[in-house]
């Protein structure tokens, strides 16, 4: 079977991620095209790294109460957004190689990604990746979040319980309301294999049940990760749904591409 991931980072030149290994370059998946079970791949880089410097408290957990911060570095902003419109205009030719970036929101619901950027996006990801408050409070803050997320034409919800699971068990109760605000919105759920989710495969039988969408996603952070393929296989044998009725995601733009950058 071929795959598809729809949410990778590279770790080269500018450093779009902060967390990918430098050697991880779109020419690596460029090869991983040609030579392993591929079908497609999204680059979907943080949005933080292109507001942020990475020596000046880039990630979520250290902006999500001060939102001004995504805005406070302007020309650094701009410069490397304009970086990376360039670097994925020439990498990406969005049929098999997509462009795209991963989000998230502050406690305002301030989104951490340049508004002016989405009609260039082939694959936006909506990601939690803090929760505020004790960890009694998180289911609440866990579909507050989500909820504001949604509010956003984002395209996936990124590794949907990572943070949450971080509190103990995740019930099929609050699985269930997550997938079904995901589904309502037209929002694909992600399987996630960069830090894998115990309940994926109860995740994915409860999508299948449910007409979700579905995304896998390598969130690679290192050239050894696009082996990871055998995650999703293995996930899916333990859901015991058959492949064949998994509405696996597959990119729609939402709004046109602007003239200038347009391929």
């Amino acid at each position: 079977m071929l795959w598809s991931s729809w949410h990778n980072h590279t770790g080269d030149g500018a450093r779009f991620s902060y967390c990918a290994e430098p050697e991880l370059t779109p020419d690596v998946y460029r090869k991983a095209l040609r030579h392993g079970p591929w079908q497609a791949f999204a680059l979907t880089e943080h949005a933080f790294a292109l507001a942020i410097p990475a020596d000046e408290g880039p990630w979520p957990h250290q902006w999500y109460h001060e939102p001004e911060r995504l805005w406070a570095f302007r020309a650094f902003r701009e410069e490397k957004t304009e970086q990376f419109l360039e670097r994925t205009a020439a990498a990406c030719d969005g049929k098999r190689l997509y462009r795209g970036l991963e989000v998230e929101v502050a406690w305002d619901g301030t989104l951490s990604m340049e508004p002016l950027l989405w009609p260039y996006m082939d694959v936006v990801i909506g990601s939690i990746h803090y929760l505020p408050g004790a960890r009694e409070t998180w289911p609440d803050a866990h579909i507050m979040q989500l909820s504001t997320l949604l509010a956003y034409p984002i395209d996936i919800l990124g590794h949907p319980f990572r943070e949450l699971s971080k509190a103990g068990y995740v019930p099929d109760e609050i699985m269930v309301e997550t997938l079904k605000l995901a589904r309502d919105a037209d929002v694909a759920i992600e399987v996630n294999a960069h830090l894998p989710f115990p309940d994926d495969a109860r995740m994915l039988a409860h999508a299948v049940r449910m007409g979700c969408r579905v995304a896998m996603g390598l969130d690679a952070h290192s050239r050894a990760e696009l082996e990871l393929h055998t995650y999703f296989e293995q996930v899916v044998a333990d859901s015991g749904v058959r492949p064949a009725d998994i509405r696996f995601f597959k990119p729609v733009r939402k709004s046109p591409k602007p003239q200038m950058l347009a391929r």
